[in-house]
């Protein structure tokens, strides 16, 4: 409450505000009519600028009032175009004339609206979609390909994944669609599921986050940025491909004279999963010696209840770029999803006919208005319920080998067994969601930032084959969170400094019942209330146009989820004694680039390195061979880390990227909680990969085969290096559980008709067919072919 009075009185006092920022977007075709890529949009009189896109659009921030715009490209007439504040809501559309005289010799940095973000200071990526939105790729892979980050999925389509960005992983890593949490939208709506073509922009913070981005993020935050113009069009896409894998999108949006705007998004996705798994935990016994047969990779089991059904609706209607509302939507998602469950923690066990089906229904509203009430005033806020209803149907009676074979009868029911007898287990999940965000223009060149995100859970289960006193979550347990960020960021020496200093307060309180034997079951509730503050300063420099210097420190917390405390009532036991994490993470990096190496080549280097102490690190921990896991706290994590990134061009048609991560995380408890040493004390963490690499090389070319047409290849391959699942110094080399090396490659070919309405995709993943673990035991598909279709109509 104080932050809030604090920020309300600043805003008041500062009435008197600078010229607000505004945004002008367009596009720039030539005297024929075709788009051009790679025009800098320059704003006159300073190096800050865009270029436009492989389609010819651009999006040019301008710093407020009146304004000259140069376009500038090879080969052509370099046009001017004053603008002012009255811009911001047009599509402005540049025809530009050839010219037989090269450009003067000028330095220019074109910033796309990726490089924005960079240049804010934190340790951050940003992605722009617009080239792969036609392949077949889930965000996880596109993600996966950046340095510093790493993706592991215990599957196919639709499976379990974890993040680490820089070192710290699981649930320290956030998620957010256009700056509202994930966590309440369902696994149907989540970062694996969502395809790339409903998505325009992937920001990738690592260690320190932004206010903006309002929650216990403690190291890192991935933000899914949708299509914010207000234009009519609609976009289709199919794909199909290996393991019978289905995935259709349809969205669109369509706004009237009258500033009432739909919108909708919707896809649909299916897969069999069936793919070859061999080595080990992959057996039967034989049934006359009951010695143990392993499948090999020339004669493989296949995957036979794996398969994964999500079909989610997202309908928005409201008003846009109305004098009290840029937008204002109310809106209503929701997602049905049905999959198998093949395999427990580890691939030893394997379940024939065990199901997880799920069910969200999300009504929502969302309110933007920049300048609201006076210049420089911007507002943003969300409010939302959700309802999760999760079911793991085990009621069957057989037991399952990996021939996909019955090979015996269990009584009491069930493949787990939860309890010892069938289950049909259901978590009901009912969540409230708050999110109010606000910046306001000071003078001399500061904005002032506010943000606050309220969240409750109210979780209950129940079981009609169990006994009360083992139904997890049958009495409701209840989680709230506040987080509260006050923010002052500033750009100085034209628009070279920026910097940003910030403090974040959090709240939590949780209601968490345990199940406890003594002369009797006993339900045993245990409260937590936890608050603390945290805070941090981000900056970056522009020491040269196309040279950046950034650095950014915090002091965070992050709060046990529901999961890591509560388990899952299934395959994740829950632990009433776990802690929250606490971190303190620096980063400090360069980038250089685009740096010219004559006229037609170009390379951008960045490089970065980042420092960790973490204390009460929670890690889900999984013995060798056994179905459930539970999450942990290791009491202290110190560690340091580098990343390099390197992306080379060539006459905007070659591209060329290479990266790489080195991570050295160490166990820092030197004694138990008893005073004993610990024997695992400087240890590397176990089950986490430590050194990561990847290569990719891109083709371009326009015309091929028909004018105005475009065609696209790539070649991509990602390296991580072998890690121990257990401690590296505890037993012999030669017992221990090893997660090997992974050497993965991918390619795909595409090409985009002269209308640039419909594009054609083929895409090949695990090319060399390799056998791929993320997890230990739980392997990966292994090659797989995706045929992808894209319809867009632009009105």
């Amino acid at each position: 409450m104080k932050i809030l009075i604090l920020s309300i009185t600043l805003i008041l006092v500062s009435f008197l505000a600078n010229a607000q920022e505004y945004y002008i977007s367009g596009v720039v075709t030539n005297e024929q009519g075709e788009n051009i890529p790679g025009v800098n949009v320059i704003i006159k009189g300073s190096t800050n600028g865009v270029s436009t896109d492989a389609e010819g659009k651009f999006k040019v921030k301008i710093p407020g009032g009146k304004r000259i715009l140069l376009f500038r490209g090879v080969g052509l007439k370099t046009q001017e175009m004053l603008v002012d504040h009255s811009f911001r809501s047009k599509q402005v559309n540049i025809q530009m004339e050839d010219s037989a005289t090269e450009l003067d010799a000028i330095q220019v940095v074109a910033e796309s609206e990726s490089f924005l973000v960079e240049k804010k200071g934190f340790s951050v990526d940003a992605i722009e979609t617009q080239k792969i939105k036609s392949q077949s790729l889930e965000i996880n892979n596109v993600l996966g390909r950046t340095a510093g980050v790493r993706v592991r999925k215990s599957g196919g389509v639709g499976a379990d994944f974890n993040y680490s960005l820089d070192g710290l992983s699981g649930n320290a890593i956030r998620f957010f669609i256009d700056g509202v949490p994930m966590d309440y939208f369902g696994s149907s709506y989540s970062i694996n599921n969502i395809p790339i073509t409903l998505i325009e922009r992937i920001d990738i913070y690592k260690g320190v986050v932004p206010v903006a981005l309002g929650s216990d993020a403690l190291g890192g935050a991935i933000n899914l940025v949708t299509n914010q113009e207000v234009s009519n069009y609609v976009s289709a896409s199919y794909s199909f491909g290996s393991f019978n894998t289905h995935q259709a999108t349809l969205n669109g949006q369509w706004r009237t004279d009258s500033g009432l705007t739909t919108r909708l998004s919707t896809f649909y996705t299916y897969s069999d999963n069936n793919y070859k798994v061999w080595g080990e935990g992959v057996f039967y016994g034989d049934e006359d010696t009951g010695k143990a047969i392993y499948f090999t990779e020339d004669d493989p089991a296949e995957r036979f209840n794996d398969d994964f059904q999500t079909a989610t609706v997202k309908f928005d209607v409201g008003f846009t770029q109305k004098q009290w509302a840029d937008q204002l939507f109310v809106s209503i998602l929701t997602s049905d999803q049905k999959k198998g469950v093949q395999t427990g923690q580890t691939m030893g066990h394997v379940y024939g006919e065990m199901r997880n089906n799920e069910q969200v229904l999300m009504p929502s509203i969302t309110y933007q208005k920049k300048d609201l009430f006076t210049n420089g005033l911007d507002v943003n806020a969300f409010a939302g319920y959700s309802y999760i209803e999760g079911t793991t149907v085990d009621t069957t009676t057989n037991r399952y080998d990996w021939r996909g074979k019955v090979i015996g009868n269990n009584p009491s029911g069930g493949e787990i067994g939860r309890g010892g007898s069938k289950s049909l287990f259901t978590i009901k999940d009912k969540s409230y969601i708050m999110r109010f965000n606000t910046t306001y223009q000071l003078p001399l060149g500061f904005r002032l930032g506010f943000n606050y995100l309220y969240t409750s859970t109210n979780r209950t289960g129940n079981d009609p084959f169990s006994p009360s006193y083992r139904i997890p979550y049958l009495e409701p347990q209840k989680i709230g969170s506040h987080f509260a960020g006050l923010s002052l960021e500033t750009s100085k020496f034209n628009d070279k400094l920026h910097a940003n200093v910030f403090l974040k307060k959090y709240a939590f309180k949780s209601t968490i019942n345990d199940l406890v034997y003594t002369t009797e079951y006993e339900i045993i509730e245990h409260e937590n209330d936890i608050s603390n503050w945290g805070g941090g300063f981000a900056a970056s420099y522009l020491i040269q146009p196309n040279l950046l210097i950034k650095s950014s420190i915090e002091q965070a917390t992050r709060l046990p989820s529901a999961t890591e405390a509560l388990g899952d009532g299934v395959t994740i036991e829950n632990n009433p004694s776990i802690r929250p994490e606490q971190t303190f993470n620096a980063n400090i990096g360069a980038v250089l680039g685009r740096y010219e190496l004559g006229a037609r080549h170009g390379v951008k280097i960045a490089v970065s390195t980042f420092y960790r102490d973490v204390t009460d690190k929670l890690k889900l921990l999984v013995e060798g061979g056994q179905e459930q896991g539970q999450y942990e706290n290791i009491n202290k994590v110190k560690g340091t880390g580098a990343e390099i990134d390197i992306v080379y061009d060539f006459d905007q048609k070659l591209k060329l990227n290479l990266n790489g991560t080195y991570l050295n995380f160490r166990n820092n408890q030197k004694t138990d909680e008893h005073g004993r040493e610990n024997i695992v004390y400087g240890d590397r963490l176990r089950n986490d990969p430590y050194l990561m690499a990847n290569a990719g090389l891109e083709y371009n070319v326009m015309n091929l085969i028909q004018k105005n047409s475009r065609f696209f290849a790539y070649l991509q391959s990602s390296y991580v290096h072998e890690f121990f699942l257990n401690w590296p110094s505890l037993g012999s080399r030669n017992n221990k559980s090893i997660i090997p090396s992974q050497l993965v490659c991918d390619a795909g070919v595409g090409y985009t008709f002269p209308s640039k309405k419909l594009t054609l995709a083929v895409d090949v993943s695990n090319l060399f067919n390799e056998q791929v673990y993320d997890n230990f035991l739980l392997q990966k598909p292994g090659r797989a072919f995706f045929l992808k279709i894209n319809y867009q109509i632009i009105k």
